[in-house]
């Protein structure tokens, strides 16, 4: 008989209600065995109930997917796996494991000395374990570990981490008092899963849990386990290695998108100013830093509203949890939503199987900038409405909503009060995202910022280009400040970026201007002023380069970087020929 009650003995029965949950069901879905029949004990998992019933996610036509179901189960969140329990080939039920990393610390707290129980706890075949104190000594580590790291365990209890130089991880978890969940180690092919331990609010170590995601040794483990873990001996060795290593590389994918966008390290130092609307700016910022309240920051396109966006998350209490960007108008609109919410397994054609997580959720208890937000279209407004008013989302494909504590900031190019006006823009959205304004005025506003800006610019491009300008000459500054510059600050950057390719020398003077607003032709019309003053530099120009060659044409053209045709054009039009 596959599903037998005296599998285990009373001692056993108790160790397992420490272990996550673990039941055993038949084809249809019954629980046949459970380590949760206590209604004392969460989650209630009784024998002989349907588990569909208690988990939607749960029903038998799910369970053959043998894919990993996200839910949560009395206000703990779950991954959980089902792996099918086969006797000579012919399938009898399947064995369905709750993770639950968030719960460690209480099943440890309880067992901080190192005791029998603890080592019968967490003496599981296909898992390692380790814990050490506060001075990363190791207090207790299980046979898996020891057979993983290839050093006898009585040989590491009692001695330094540094001793067998062992996952240093764990005394940087120590260190931090944060949590490292779902990361590789690489010795050898371990996950590992890296926990705080507290007493009495105090740290009193770090507990390490490690799976391998190497085939030979889970197949090793698996079948030298104890008679109480034997069941785990019918589970398919290869579909574990296969699923647990699909599932762990995709999450380590998102942990690395996730690395790439969440941090916000630039404050208000980096916005380069000292015009009188600047230093108003900054000082907002560092008002309303810490409000809950939504940002909107306004300005022409090229002025720095991810800059200040970034320094406003970077100045509050959430600068240490995540900073998400999301620009709205890069989107397509069929996809925003899933963007932006996440979706479930099957919610749409060419969904990915276990779904994927939302920006909002990934920016939980932190920041999400919504870039362009005047590109959103109607019906997600509506969408991203009832998240400001309810804080809380829903996956696309999914009916249970996720409670998120996220702080919004959006930006714009766009008028909202017009597109509000032509019914573009939800008025009501409108108010809910304008309740704090920062705006950022244009360049040609701000003139007096320009020789401030442009050589921070020019010391960033010489990394870059690696070059060593340190110097603007006066008369190409004053270029720089007549000029409107429509693109603001970006097209200030492009600009000096072309000029300083074209000079050798370390200081930037008039004629690599010259060839760089030449090329990109960044003028308007009605810039007269300017133009006049730009025809009066290159003048002088070349009558000096063709003084200097003494009317030779040929080196003058040379020198200046032009043909001989372009070069009598030129001569031709300040009236030298």
């Amino acid at each position: 008989m596959l599903f037998n009650s005296s599998w285990f003995n009373p001692l056993q029965e108790d160790i397992l209600t420490y272990l996550p949950p673990i039941v055993f069901i038949n084809k249809k879905g019954i629980i046949k065995w459970s380590n949760r029949t206590d209604n004392n004990i969460k989650p209630y998992l009784p024998v002989g109930a349907f588990i569909g019933k208690i988990i939607s996610e749960l029903n038998p036509e799910r369970l053959a997917d043998k894919e990993n179901i996200f839910t949560t189960v009395d206000g703990i969140g779950y991954a959980i796996r089902t792996y099918p329990l086969l006797t000579d080939d012919v399938l009898k039920g399947y064995a369905v494991f709750f993770d639950n990393y968030s719960n460690i610390n209480k099943q440890i707290n309880h067992y901080v000395e190192e005791n029998e129980i603890l080592n019968m706890l967490i003496n599981l075949p296909y898992t390692g374990a380790i814990y050490v104190d506060t001075e990363g000594t190791i207090k207790l580590v299980n046979d898996t570990f020891a057979n993983y790291v290839k050093i006898k365990k009585e040989n590491l209890v009692g001695h330094k981490l540094e001793e067998f130089k062992i996952d240093p991880g764990l005394l940087n978890v120590i260190k931090t008092k944060k949590p490292d969940l779902l990361a590789f180690y690489p010795h050898p092919k371990l996950i590992a899963t890296r926990q705080p331990v507290f007493k009495n609010g105090e740290i009193v170590g770090a507990f390490g849990e490690y799976i391998s995601i190497d085939l030979n040794a889970i197949r090793k483990h698996i079948f030298e386990a104890e008679e109480y873990i034997d069941i785990i001996s019918r589970l398919q060795a290869r579909d574990i290695a296969f699923y647990v290593n699909q599932f762990m590389v995709e999450l380590n994918s998102y942990k690395d998108e996730f690395l790439k966008t969440h941090t916000a390290s630039m404050g208000i130092d980096n916005i380069k100013g000292k015009s009188l609307q600047i230093q108003d700016l900054k000082t907002k910022i560092l008002m309303i830093a810490d409000s809950p309240s939504s940002v909107l920051i306004t300005g022409e396109s090229g002025t720095g509203k991810e800059l200040v966006a970034e320094a406003v998350h970077f100045h509050s209490s959430r600068a240490s949890r995540p900073f998400i960007k999301v620009n709205c108008a890069a989107i397509p609109e069929n996809l925003l939503e899933s963007e932006l919410f996440g979706y479930v397994d099957g919610a749409f054609t060419g969904a990915r199987k276990r779904g994927k997580m939302g920006k909002f959720e990934m920016a939980d208890q932190g920041t999400i900038f919504l870039d362009e937000i005047g590109d959103m279209p109607l019906a997600m407004q509506a969408k991203l409405l009832r998240v400001l008013q309810e804080r809380e989302i829903e996956r696309v494909g999914d009916n249970k909503t996720i409670p998120v504590d996220v702080r919004i900031i959006s930006a714009t190019n766009k008028n909202l009060q017009k597109l509000v006006s032509e019914g573009r823009f939800r008025l009501d959205l409108y108010y809910r995202l304008n309740v704090v304004n920062l705006h950022i005025p244009p360049l040609r506003e701000r003139t007096e910022d320009i020789p401030l800006i442009a050589h921070c610019i020019i010391q960033e491009l010489n990394q870059k280009l690696g070059h060593n300008i340190n110097n603007i000459s006066p008369e190409a500054m004053k270029i720089l400040i007549s000029y409107d510059w429509p693109g603001n600050v970006r097209e200030l950057i492009n600009v000096l970026e072309a000029t300083m390719n074209f000079c050798q020398a370390k200081e930037l003077k008039t004629q690599h201007l010259l060839f760089s607003f030449r090329s990109h032709n960044p003028f308007k019309s009605d810039d007269s002023k300017l133009k006049s003053q730009l025809a009066k530099t290159e003048k002088k120009q070349i009558e000096e380069m063709l003084k200097i060659n003494k009317g030779d044409r040929k080196a003058t053209a040379a020198m200046l970087g032009v043909s001989r045709t372009t070069l009598y054009r030129m001569m031709k039009k300040h009236s030298l020929l």
